[in-house]
């Protein structure tokens, strides 16, 4: 079948993102850096949600995308207009 002959080898998949994955932890690292050097207080809110966020990726199960963005969304209702109705 065409479609499997085009589709990487399940094992060739990671090596070809391992750079890429490697430069994601890399930048994430020196961010969380650059917070510790601002001296961002470790009870903010956001970076808490960091935190919680790579517990996530640091874990076992499946969804780690749907979770991490779940945890980092904003789940605030949105705002209410109202609107004059003019007689």
């Amino acid at each position: 079948m065409l479609y499997n002959y085009l589709m990487p080898e399940i094992h060739a998949l990671p090596d070809e993102s391992f750079l890429e994955m490697r430069w994601r932890c890399l930048s994430l690292a020196a961010d969380l850096d650059r917070l510790e050097r601002n001296r961002v207080e470790p009870s903010d809110r956001r970076l808490l949600k960091l935190r919680e966020a790579m517990a996530v990726l640091l874990g076992d199960g499946p969804n780690r995308a749907e979770r991490v963005q779940l945890i980092l969304s904003d789940k605030t209702p949105p705002p209410v207009y109202s609107r004059s109705i003019k007689k």
